[in-house]
């Protein structure tokens, strides 16, 4: 797949939370620094219900909310074993993520979906390992941070990357999705997390100015289930809005 492995790799590393979480990043960029749960400012995130101002966010949340998804998805999910529903499941050019309701859909062609092989080069992990997360014999529970799918675009190198927290690894465990998205809001400047609808749910969002970042611009929504933190994170280059990125995903219900 001719994908811009570079600045991908930037992006896990700015997702896994190890001390450096990071961006997608270009090469010779500083990565970006993500949120670690040790020793964090606050105890609690201050949470604004205030509109979003940008008015691309704007665009792409009414996309990504009154869409016509329906229960027939639900019902399209391929059958699969045990834990494996935890991770989200693939069929052709479609990720299904019933623990949180929504499917990504790509077209195979500029948009394609990360195989094992792909993710496990990106991520530093063994094929073996990503698939034994994709069919269930590994659990998202027993990691740190797990990467459930990856879609990138091949002609710009932005990247939806859709990834799972475990708060509970990091011994603490009532930590939630606004409070994750807080700690990363506090290194910019005049950066809030907002509640919005996204999928139809309750997302925390967390909008980087592309000013503000080395990757482009990045725009996160996370979202708590089950003592997991499912996390999605868009980074998109000058050439590729959020509203392009944002229509690839739809919400059905479970």
């Amino acid at each position: 797949m001719n994908i811009n492995k570079q600045k991908l790799s930037g992006v896990l590393i700015g997702i896994m939370l190890i001390s450096l979480l990071g961006g997608c990043g270009k090469e010779e960029e500083e990565a970006y620094s993500s949120p670690s749960f040790i020793n964090p400012k606050s105890d609690k995130a201050t949470v604004s219900d205030a509109t979003i101002n940008d008015p691309e966010i704007e665009r792409a949340l009414m996309i990504a909310s009154y869409s016509d998804a329906t229960m027939s998805d639900a019902e399209a999910i391929p059958a699969s074993n045990g834990n494996a529903l935890l991770m989200g499941v693939y069929e052709g050019n479609t990720y299904y993520n019933s623990l949180a309701g929504f499917k990504l859909a790509v077209d195979g062609r500029t948009w394609k979906l990360y195989d094992a092989v792909e993710l496990a080069s990106a991520t530093g992990a063994t094929e073996d390992h990503i698939n034994n997360l994709w069919y269930g014999y590994n659990s998202p529970y027993d990691e740190k941070t797990s990467y459930a799918a990856i879609a990138c675009d091949t002609e710009t190198g932005s990247s939806i990357i859709v990834s799972y927290i475990n708060p509970d690894k990091y011994l603490m465990p009532d930590f939630d999705a606004y409070e994750y998205l807080n700690m990363a809001a506090k290194k910019y400047e005049d950066v809030n997390v907002t509640r919005v609808t996204f999928l139809a749910q309750r997302y925390a969002c967390l909008d980087i100015p592309e000013e503000q970042s080395n990757v482009g611009k990045r725009v996160q929504f996370a979202i708590d289930r089950d003592g997991l933190i499912i996390l999605i994170t868009f980074t998109l280059s000058d050439e590729k809005k959020l509203e392009d990125a944002v229509q690839l995903l739809s919400p059905f219900s479970n």
